[in-house]
């Protein structure tokens, strides 16, 4: 079993600790796992320049740190997204990471192996709702076409591991180890999912209309797959 972890942060605090009980939850012999550190792991700022969608991925000026993330997406069964609740959002070293990967979209160039992948999205506040910030990061994986995404978010009503109360500790074990078996249990079993081949139908009616032509490298992207004619990625 093969996992890809992103840090949306280099601390290890409590989301941290979150992800830590999730793993730890799965260990065993034959698991896998890499894991990025932003920002320090990942590329600058998005300038919104548009060569990743025009010109194709190893255009981007980030690409250098961009693309070992994407590689080890498609490399991953199991990928889990991390960030502690920001202004009710994920982090920016997230969000701007994210912002580098839009051209795997399923409207642009999407992985053929994401179909068949399970996501777990993690975060943690010291107070407020944090429901949000995993269900936006799920919304990331989603639209990559990631059919099963499991979202942890945690209340801590606490700054620091240390300060989480017994009964708050408690808590987080019991869910990360419910989320660890719901995860497992599906990446042994992959399918893609009902809303996943929908939206692959839609867009690839867009790119066998003629009118796709004013972006070869999607266009090429998807008749290269065979995708508009009669080959889907869940069954390759």
């Amino acid at each position: 079993m093969n996992i890809t972890v992103i840090h949306g942060q280099s601390h290890k605090g409590i989301t941290y600790t979150m992800t830590q009980r999730i793993i730890d939850s799965m260990m065993s012999d034959e698991l896998e796992i890499r894991e990025f550190f932003l920002p320090n792991d990942g590329p600058g700022f998005c300038i919104g320049c548009n060569s990743c969608f025009l010109k194709g991925e190893n255009s981007c000026p980030g690409s250098d740190k961009v693309q070992p993330v994407a590689k080890a997406m498609d490399w991953a069964d199991i990928i889990l997204l991390d960030s502690p609740n920001y202004v009710m959002e994920m982090s920016g070293s997230l969000k701007n990471l994210m912002d580098h990967l839009a051209y795997r979209w399923i409207t642009h160039r999407p992985s053929g192996a994401m179909f068949q992948k399970v996501g777990i999205t993690v975060c943690s506040s010291a107070g407020a709702p944090c429901g949000h910030t995993t269900r936006s990061m799920a919304k990331q994986l989603k639209w990559m076409c990631v059919p099963t995404v499991y979202t942890f978010p945690l209340v801590s009503n606490a700054m620091k591991p240390g300060e989480l109360k017994p009964k708050k500790v408690a808590e987080l074990n019991r869910k990360a180890e419910k989320i660890a078996r719901k995860a497992l249990k599906r990446a042994l079993r992959p399918r893609a999912g009902i809303r996943s081949r929908i939206m692959f139908f839609i867009f690839r009616g867009m790119q066998s209309s003629p009118k796709a032509a004013w972006n070869p490298a999607d266009r090429d992207w998807w008749i290269r797959h065979g995708w508009t004619a009669n080959i889907r990625p869940w069954k390759s």
